[in-house]
């Protein structure tokens, strides 16, 4: 682990190098430019105006984009991850690419994509770099931006490598930092400002992509703390027609004022069927529910294509998932003949998990547990992911506790 960690950290260092030395090239260059504030108008007719219809921007200093074609946003279905191609109308840009395999390789080529302008890896989780590694090894890519925390990992330390072999374009990506996107379109990154490895999932990169009056916030697995320093130190406005909902629809993201700020028309779920997790989480059904957000799942309606022309935009899935809230049991009446039973007062026990698997970690570490282990009793419920087999745990890149030491040292 020592060895892989040194390795890790001199990749990270050289790339970091490599990209100092590429900044000081000249606009064009792919490099993001400084944002001077300075924005097409969408419309003198409108100028000032706010839209009273959720979902659609205001055209603000920030947003205001003057289109041209067709936007297009595609959340593929890779299972239990995100991989999203946003295709601009010169452009195509893939942010993430679920766990290693072909998946979004065959469907970048079954588009004719030869080629990507630009890679956002919003973290280091292996269902989102994963596939990554096989993009990068069958298709060139100008750039990549990611928040650049280390993550001691084999798919993290190969991912690096080939960014480094391949001498492509790395960019930390930070909150205020903007792109042109070609053809009216506008990439603005609202999060994050000082990103930490202790915590990769609110390292997250959230974006939002305009096209005149239509938006996509795209937020990798921003949880909680992230969408509310998005809303407290952003100088973009969150509101965006479409919400890729954060972290496959756990409960730990989609807060109700980060909801509220958002408003979207469209809320789409990116996770796999039957998933260990439990996505998405009926608190975030609920939520996105009450608010009257039509929901997309790719677990339920494969990839997700949107298209736009700046104004209007379709979906190719035309019904979205109806959400029937989970009933409670109601209680059996009460008979006036018979008098009531007291209860037996109930045994004292330890809290116990219920057990989905021969071995238990959290999402929020790289550890795997025997279910009886001290370190496994103290971990949440909504944060739990069971293994069956040993194999299932490594191949997720979980490492062995150390106290209860299951097998796999």
């Amino acid at each position: 682990m020592k060895k892989t960690l040194v390795v890790v950290l001199s990749i990270m260092l050289c790339v970091f190098i490599f990209a100092g030395c590429t900044s000081s090239s000249a606009p064009g260059d792919g490099l993001p430019e400084p944002d001077t504030g300075q924005t097409v108008a969408a419309g003198s007719d409108n100028e000032g105006e706010t839209p009273s219809d959720p979902g659609v921007d205001q055209p603000s200093e920030s947003s205001r984009t003057n289109p041209s074609g067709e936007l297009k946003v595609h959340f593929i279905d890779v299972g239990q991850g995100d991989a999203i191609l946003v295709q601009t109308p010169s452009q195509n840009i893939l942010v993430d690419g679920g766990n290693r395999g072909t998946t979004v390789v065959n469907y970048l080529k079954s588009l004719g994509i030869n080629s990507l302008d630009l890679v956002i890896s919003t973290h280091p989780h292996a269902d989102h770099i994963g596939g990554l590694i096989n993009v990068i090894e069958s298709i060139p890519v100008r750039e990549v931006i990611d928040p650049a925390v280390v993550h001691t990992t084999k798919t993290f330390e190969d991912y690096l490598t080939l960014i480094d072999k391949n001498d492509i374009i790395f960019t930390e990506g930070r909150a205020g930092m903007s792109r042109d996107l070609g053809g009216g379109a506008r990439m603005d990154i609202l999060h994050p400002s000082s990103p930490s490895s202790s915590h990769l999932n609110d390292a997250s990169i959230v974006t939002k992509v305009t096209f005149g009056q239509i938006s996509f916030m795209l937020t990798g697995d921003a949880e909680k703390a992230s969408e509310s320093k998005i809303l407290l130190q952003s100088t973009v406005q969150p509101t965006s027609t479409v919400l890729k909902v954060g972290h496959h629809g756990s409960r730990t993201s989609t807060t109700s004022a980060f909801l509220k700020a958002v408003a979207p028309k469209v809320a789409v779920i990116m996770c796999g069927k039957g998933n260990t997790y439990g996505h998405p989480h009926e608190e975030t059904l609920a939520n996105l529910a009450a608010a009257g957000v039509d929901i997309y799942r790719t677990d339920i309606h494969g990839t997700i294509v949107i298209t736009t022309d700046g104004q209007t935009f379709d979906i190719n899935q035309k019904q979205p998932y109806q959400y029937n809230p989970q009933k409670v049991p109601e209680p059996a009446p009460k008979s006036e003949a018979t008098a009531p039973v007291e209860p037996k007062p109930e045994p004292v026990t330890e809290p116990t998990h219920v057990s989905q698997g021969a071995y238990v970690g959290s999402v929020k570490s790289d550890k795997y547990h025997k279910p009886e282990c001290r370190h496994a009793k103290n971990i949440l419920p909504e944060n739990e992911i069971w293994f069956k087999t040993v194999k299932n745990a490594l191949d997720a890149e979980y490492v062995p506790c150390g106290v209860c030491r299951p097998p796999g040292n």
